[in-house]
């Protein structure tokens, strides 16, 4: 059988297992870190605003056969009426310029 190195990142940088681990075939390695992937999400959340996951799988010789990323980003009441009136005030000066005037 094949055999697969994993690396993990749950937010805190790669972690890569001591021992290359087999499996069938690149399918049944890439659904196990599919798996590993989601399980470190549920794991890790709801911890902050924001975290970053990632697995990649390697094959015998090194080469990176897959790669996946999550990228989590959570916003409450404030921060989505922030994030609304930063854009309001964008569109305005966006308006403004194109119509000759300048905010000071």
């Amino acid at each position: 059988m094949p055999k697969f190195t994993i690396t993990i990142d749950a937010g805190d940088g790669p972690e890569q297992f001591d021992e290359a681990i087999e499996f069938p075939d690149i399918k049944a390695a890439t659904d196990d870190a599919q798996i590993a992937l989601a399980e470190m999400v549920r794991d890790k959340l709801p911890n902050g605003k924001q975290a970053d996951f990632g697995v990649k799988v390697e094959d015998a010789d090194g080469k990176q056969v897959y790669q996946a990323e999550m990228h989590f980003t959570a916003r409450n009441e404030d921060d989505i009426a922030e994030a609304e009136a930063d854009a309001d005030a964008a569109a305005k000066d966006v308006a403004s310029s194109i119509r000759g005037e300048f905010r000071k």
